[in-house]
């Protein structure tokens, strides 16, 4: 095995640890009313563009959007099996 495929097989490695981590968090109760909460506060459930159509605000609230598009990905995540 190369050092290439060493390094590639410990990334999967850590990146299914942090998934079942996510995962783990997101069943508790606290871990619920958490992810509701994140839902609402960044802006998930809102339209992408404002009324004013002020770029950095938009650009703002679509970063706010991403990091929890990110956790909800990580919750999601579906292991491939090999």
């Amino acid at each position: 095995m190369t050092e290439s495929e060493v390094k590639n097989k410990a990334n999967e490695k850590i990146i299914r640890e942090l998934a079942q981590s996510y995962k783990r968090f997101a069943k508790t109760p606290d871990g619920k009313i958490i992810l509701a909460d994140l839902e609402v506060q960044c802006g998930q459930l809102k339209a992408n563009s404002l009324p004013d159509f002020n770029t950095n605000k938009t650009f703002f609230h679509d970063g706010m959007r991403n990091v929890y598009l990110y956790i909800m990905q990580k919750i999601n995540r579906v292991e491939r099996k090999e």
